[in-house]
Protein backbone atom coordinates (compact mmCIF):
# COMPACT_ATOMS: atom_id res chain seq x y z
CA UNK A 1 0.00 0.00 0.00
CA UNK A 2 2.69 2.56 1.14
CA UNK A 3 4.83 1.54 -2.75
CA UNK A 4 1.39 2.42 -4.18
CA UNK A 5 0.89 5.59 -2.28
CA UNK A 6 3.89 6.94 -2.96
CA UNK A 7 4.00 5.92 -6.60
CA UNK A 8 0.70 7.95 -7.55
CA UNK A 9 1.92 10.73 -5.18
CA UNK A 10 5.26 10.87 -7.45
CA UNK A 11 3.48 10.45 -10.52
CA UNK A 12 1.51 13.84 -9.89
CA UNK A 13 4.32 15.77 -8.90
CA UNK A 14 5.78 14.67 -12.03
CA UNK A 15 2.50 15.79 -13.68
CA UNK A 16 2.50 19.02 -11.52
CA UNK A 17 6.42 19.57 -13.14
CA UNK A 18 5.21 19.09 -16.55
CA UNK A 19 2.36 21.39 -16.17
CA UNK A 20 4.68 24.36 -15.70
CA UNK A 21 6.48 23.54 -19.04
CA UNK A 22 3.29 23.10 -21.40
CA UNK A 23 3.25 26.08 -23.88
CA UNK A 24 -0.23 26.58 -25.18
CA UNK A 25 -1.41 23.25 -24.85
CA UNK A 26 -4.16 23.39 -22.01
CA UNK A 27 -6.83 20.31 -23.21
CA UNK A 28 -5.34 18.15 -20.73
CA UNK A 29 -4.14 20.60 -18.00
CA UNK A 30 -5.23 20.51 -14.37
CA UNK A 31 -5.54 24.17 -13.30
CA UNK A 32 -5.98 23.01 -9.47
CA UNK A 33 -3.74 20.22 -9.58
CA UNK A 34 -1.33 21.78 -7.56
CA UNK A 35 -4.15 22.32 -4.42
CA UNK A 36 -5.78 19.14 -5.17
CA UNK A 37 -2.07 17.47 -4.30
CA UNK A 38 -1.82 19.66 -1.37
CA UNK A 39 -4.96 18.31 0.14
CA UNK A 40 -3.90 14.83 -0.35
CA UNK A 41 -0.40 14.89 0.81
CA UNK A 42 -1.84 16.46 4.44
CA UNK A 43 -4.20 14.35 4.54
CA UNK A 44 -1.99 11.50 4.05
CA UNK A 45 0.71 13.25 6.62
CA UNK A 46 -2.69 13.21 9.03
CA UNK A 47 -2.63 9.49 8.45
CA UNK A 48 0.75 8.52 8.68
CA UNK A 49 1.15 10.60 12.05
CA UNK A 50 -1.74 8.74 13.81
CA UNK A 51 -0.43 5.40 12.75
CA UNK A 52 3.10 6.05 13.34
CA UNK A 53 4.25 4.91 9.84
CA UNK A 54 7.49 7.31 10.07
CA UNK A 55 8.08 6.51 6.12
CA UNK A 56 4.53 7.36 4.99
CA UNK A 57 5.00 10.54 6.62
CA UNK A 58 8.48 11.10 5.39
CA UNK A 59 6.51 10.91 1.96
CA UNK A 60 3.78 12.61 2.06
CA UNK A 61 5.48 15.89 3.96
CA UNK A 62 7.72 16.07 1.30
CA UNK A 63 4.81 16.39 -1.28
CA UNK A 64 3.45 18.92 0.97
CA UNK A 65 6.74 20.60 0.98
CA UNK A 66 7.34 20.74 -2.69
CA UNK A 67 3.29 21.96 -3.85
CA UNK A 68 3.36 24.40 -0.70
CA UNK A 69 6.90 26.01 -2.04
CA UNK A 70 5.51 26.00 -5.73
CA UNK A 71 2.09 27.44 -4.33
CA UNK A 72 3.95 30.02 -2.57
CA UNK A 73 6.35 31.14 -5.90
CA UNK A 74 3.09 31.44 -8.38
CA UNK A 75 1.68 33.97 -5.71
CA UNK A 76 4.24 36.15 -5.28
CA UNK A 77 4.80 35.55 -9.05
CA UNK A 78 1.19 36.58 -9.55
CA UNK A 79 1.16 39.44 -6.63
CA UNK A 80 4.77 41.14 -9.04
CA UNK A 81 2.77 40.89 -12.07
CA UNK A 82 -0.15 42.52 -10.43
CA UNK A 83 2.09 45.05 -9.45
CA UNK A 84 4.14 45.42 -12.56
CA UNK A 85 0.72 45.93 -14.30
CA UNK A 86 -0.33 48.30 -11.61
CA UNK A 87 2.47 50.77 -11.86
CA UNK A 88 2.00 50.81 -15.86
CA UNK A 89 -1.52 52.08 -15.52
CA UNK A 90 -0.36 54.76 -12.87
CA UNK A 91 2.27 55.26 -15.24
CA UNK A 92 -0.25 55.63 -18.44
CA UNK A 93 -2.86 57.64 -16.42
CA UNK A 94 0.02 60.24 -15.56
CA UNK A 95 1.37 60.30 -19.24
CA UNK A 96 -2.38 60.67 -20.27
CA UNK A 97 -3.01 63.48 -17.58
CA UNK A 98 0.06 65.38 -19.00
CA UNK A 99 -0.71 65.23 -22.50
CA UNK A 100 -4.56 66.50 -22.33
CA UNK A 101 -3.31 69.20 -19.82
CA UNK A 102 -0.64 70.76 -22.80
CA UNK A 103 -2.45 69.88 -25.59
CA UNK A 104 -6.24 70.57 -25.08
CA UNK A 105 -6.65 71.96 -21.33
CA UNK A 106 -3.85 74.60 -21.70
CA UNK A 107 -3.66 74.26 -25.61
CA UNK A 108 0.31 75.02 -25.95
CA UNK A 109 1.19 73.30 -29.26
CA UNK A 110 0.12 74.19 -32.55
CA UNK A 111 0.61 72.71 -36.57
CA UNK A 112 1.29 74.43 -39.47
CA UNK A 113 -1.16 72.83 -42.18
CA UNK A 114 -1.42 76.07 -44.32
CA UNK A 115 1.18 74.86 -46.99
CA UNK A 116 -0.72 71.43 -47.81
CA UNK A 117 -4.05 73.01 -47.29
CA UNK A 118 -2.78 75.09 -50.45
CA UNK A 119 -1.71 72.60 -52.76
CA UNK A 120 -5.15 70.81 -52.19
CA UNK A 121 -7.19 73.79 -52.84
CA UNK A 122 -4.82 74.77 -55.98
CA UNK A 123 -5.61 71.04 -57.13
CA UNK A 124 -9.09 70.73 -56.19
CA UNK A 125 -10.72 71.71 -59.17
CA UNK A 126 -8.07 68.41 -60.79
CA UNK A 127 -9.58 65.75 -58.24
CA UNK A 128 -11.19 62.85 -60.45
CA UNK A 129 -12.47 61.57 -57.17
CA UNK A 130 -14.54 63.59 -54.95
CA UNK A 131 -14.12 61.14 -51.95
CA UNK A 132 -10.58 61.14 -52.31
CA UNK A 133 -10.24 65.15 -52.27
CA UNK A 134 -12.54 65.36 -48.76
CA UNK A 135 -10.44 62.39 -47.44
CA UNK A 136 -7.20 64.11 -48.36
CA UNK A 137 -8.65 67.36 -46.48
CA UNK A 138 -9.43 65.96 -43.69
CA UNK A 139 -5.90 64.48 -43.30
CA UNK A 140 -4.42 67.91 -43.45
CA UNK A 141 -7.16 69.56 -40.59
CA UNK A 142 -5.50 71.06 -37.93
CA UNK A 143 -7.82 68.86 -34.89
CA UNK A 144 -7.19 65.64 -36.87
CA UNK A 145 -2.74 65.94 -36.88
CA UNK A 146 -3.18 67.19 -33.33
CA UNK A 147 -5.15 64.08 -32.79
CA UNK A 148 -2.46 62.09 -34.24
CA UNK A 149 0.21 63.72 -32.27
CA UNK A 150 -1.42 63.45 -28.79
CA UNK A 151 -1.30 59.57 -29.66
CA UNK A 152 2.22 59.74 -31.12
CA UNK A 153 3.61 61.67 -27.49
CA UNK A 154 1.63 59.58 -25.50
CA UNK A 155 3.71 56.41 -26.92
CA UNK A 156 7.03 58.22 -26.90
CA UNK A 157 6.69 59.06 -23.50
CA UNK A 158 5.66 55.78 -22.74
CA UNK A 159 8.73 54.19 -24.04
CA UNK A 160 10.84 56.71 -22.09
CA UNK A 161 9.30 57.63 -19.07
CA UNK A 162 10.85 56.19 -15.89
CA UNK A 163 7.01 54.63 -15.13
CA UNK A 164 7.49 56.87 -11.06
CA UNK A 165 7.20 60.90 -12.20
CA UNK A 166 4.49 62.50 -14.00
CA UNK A 167 5.99 64.32 -17.24
CA UNK A 168 6.63 67.72 -16.99
CA UNK A 169 6.08 69.95 -19.98
CA UNK A 170 9.40 70.00 -21.11
CA UNK A 171 8.98 66.18 -21.26
CA UNK A 172 6.02 66.72 -23.37
CA UNK A 173 7.44 69.33 -25.36
CA UNK A 174 10.40 67.23 -26.29
CA UNK A 175 8.57 64.89 -27.52
CA UNK A 176 6.00 66.73 -29.63
CA UNK A 177 9.33 68.59 -31.17
CA UNK A 178 10.50 64.59 -32.14
CA UNK A 179 7.04 63.57 -33.26
CA UNK A 180 6.01 66.55 -35.71
CA UNK A 181 8.63 66.58 -38.20
CA UNK A 182 7.76 62.78 -38.36
CA UNK A 183 4.10 64.13 -39.29
CA UNK A 184 5.15 66.81 -41.77
CA UNK A 185 7.75 64.13 -43.68
CA UNK A 186 4.05 61.95 -44.17
CA UNK A 187 1.72 64.56 -44.70
CA UNK A 188 4.46 65.73 -47.83
CA UNK A 189 4.64 61.88 -49.11
CA UNK A 190 0.91 61.83 -48.67
CA UNK A 191 -0.47 64.44 -50.15
CA UNK A 192 2.16 65.00 -53.05
CA UNK A 193 0.76 61.02 -53.91
CA UNK A 194 -2.60 61.69 -53.63
CA UNK A 195 -2.97 64.93 -55.93
CA UNK A 196 -0.37 63.04 -58.31
CA UNK A 197 -2.82 59.92 -58.37
CA UNK A 198 -6.16 61.68 -58.50
CA UNK A 199 -5.81 65.30 -59.55
CA UNK A 200 -3.48 65.08 -62.56
CA UNK A 201 -3.75 68.26 -64.96
CA UNK A 202 -5.03 67.69 -67.29
CA UNK A 203 -2.74 67.96 -70.78
CA UNK A 204 -2.95 70.76 -72.90
CA UNK A 205 -4.70 69.87 -75.98
CA UNK A 206 -2.73 69.44 -79.48
CA UNK A 207 -2.57 71.57 -81.62
CA UNK A 208 -2.09 69.45 -84.75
Amino acid sequence: MRNAIKANLEAWLEKLESQQSVDGDYLDHDFFLDYKLLGVATFLKQIAFEGDDMELLAIASKAEMLVTRKIQADEEAEEEEDLLLQQRYEADERIKTACYRYFYTEPAFAVDMSKYEALIEASAKNFSDLYRLSSLRRYVEQSQVLAKLYDKVKARLRRGCDGQATPTFEDVARAFDAELPVIYRRADAHVERTIARYAAAPAPASLA
